[in-house]
């Protein structure tokens, strides 16, 4: 299997998770996102052959784009508005871990591309 296939089916799984766990309306939500998006990281880079401490995973979901930010804050300040926001909250978290997903992809692809799976 190639390791960019294995990849988009990690990060549709933890976009759902991150939906379903967007569902609760406790603050803080996006502080266990970030967890997630970090162990993405690593679960993405070990497809590859590559190995990422937990702070270099988060270097990289830094530098993949502080929209992300916006996205998370956003997330956070919807959990607060009736019906709408409850909708919206988790669209905008799995949101959030797809793009962080989809830019190690591509940043792995870049580095080895068509590369089987080999984590």
């Amino acid at each position: 299997m190639l390791a960019r296939d294995y990849c988009r089916s990690l990060v549709d799984k933890y976009a759902a998770g991150a939906g379903v766990g967007a569902l609760l309306p406790i603050p803080g939500t996006s502080a266990a996102i970030t967890a997630a998006e970090v162990k993405l990281v690593v679960d993405i880079a070990n497809a590859y052959g590559e190995s990422l401490s937990d702070n270099e995973a988060l270097k990289a979901i830094a530098l993949s784009g502080a929209k992300n930010l916006g996205v998370k804050v956003a997330g956070e300040f919807a959990g607060v508005i009736p019906v709408v926001g409850w909708v919206a909250r988790p669209a905008l978290f799995g949101f959030s871990v797809r793009a962080v997903g989809r830019a190690m992809i591509d940043h792995f692809e870049r580095q080895h591309p068509g590369a089987e799976r080999r984590g």
